[in-house]
């Protein structure tokens, strides 16, 4: 009787230790919605989690947007040696299945036929442009001139036009040719490059995509490592934009606030039901212990 005595209170500290942190832990939940009394909502209703969901939605969407998935993490994930080899697999498969298919169906599958038109001129004209200022670029006048002028002296070497023309006359020329032809060029080289390019622009795109990858794999280039290029390329660039667009912080933030009480509650407790049931079981022990100091002192 006396050791019952002794230990009742010891016993009694570790009873009310444990209701109270079980209900502590049940007010994180519960209730799971606001109970009003008379018209009036009482306090501490709805429970902590419920009643705070909102700030853990944006809690929980800016650790997933600024810290979960960072530009560095995306750029990892999508050059990844698992993710590149996966993605070269598919280009062998894509090249293989579609062989006989032509640049440009392979073009309108990817995107609408009238954006790939639209696409595929302005290509055309920066291109004719590209090539234009290279043309240009390369002084032709002074190399058109120079040939001109050697070939007109290997015409006439010898004969008596030749020996009339003077080495200093037939130079005299080379300036007037050189700026004749530069001028031209300068006015019109866009217009005399532009149907050349439309026109092997319009063969490229009707060869198949077996006869192109055979073309290139005979000049020692993988159609499949251009690709790849081109990807890793994009990812690099785009990283920090795709991350943007994606708005992964925005989205769990929209998914944490749509969500139930219920579910809310399930979803914390399939994550720290262990650490809970810690905090109530431990709550037992420390009142345990005050009782046990409580006879001692």
């Amino acid at each position: 009787m006396t050791v019952l005595k002794l230990l009742s209170g010891p016993i009694i500290g570790a009873i009310i230790g444990y209701c109270t942190n079980y209900i502590a832990v049940k007010m994180l939940f519960r209730p799971l919605r606001p109970v009003k009394l008379f018209g009036r909502q009482l306090p501490f209703t709805p429970g902590i989690i419920p009643k705070g969901k909102a700030r853990l939605a944006r809690a929980i969407g800016g650790v997933v947007g600024t810290q979960l998935l960072t530009e560095d993490d995306l750029k990892q994930t999508l050059m990844s040696d698992s993710v590149t080899e996966s993605l070269r697999r598919s280009i062998d498969g894509v090249l293989e299945s579609k062989s006989e298919t032509t640049l440009r169906e392979v073009c309108c599958k990817a995107v609408d036929e009238t954006q790939y038109d639209a696409g595929s001129a302005v290509m055309q004209e920066k291109l004719a442009e590209t090539l234009a200022e290279h043309v240009n670029d390369m002084q032709l006048g002074d190399t058109i001139a120079q040939q001109v002028l050697e070939a007109v002296r290997q015409k006439v070497s010898g004969s008596l036009i030749g020996m009339m023309l003077s080495g200093d006359m037939l130079d005299s020329f080379a300036g007037p040719i050189r700026d004749g032809v530069d001028n031209y060029l300068q006015g019109n080289a866009y217009a005399l490059l532009y149907p050349q390019v439309t026109k092997l622009w319009g063969e490229a795109e009707q060869k198949n995509i077996g006869d192109v990858n055979a073309l290139l794999t005979d000049a020692g280039v993988s159609l499949t490592d251009v690709v790849l290029h081109i990807y890793e390329a994009a990812v690099s660039e785009k990283a920090a934009s795709i991350l943007h667009s994606l708005d992964l912080g925005g989205i769990a933030e929209q998914k944490v606030n749509a969500m139930q009480p219920e579910e809310l509650e399930r979803l914390v407790l399939s994550v720290m039901k262990k650490e809970l049931n810690a905090v109530v079981s431990l709550g037992a022990l420390v009142g345990f212990i005050l009782g046990l100091l409580n006879l001692i002192f």
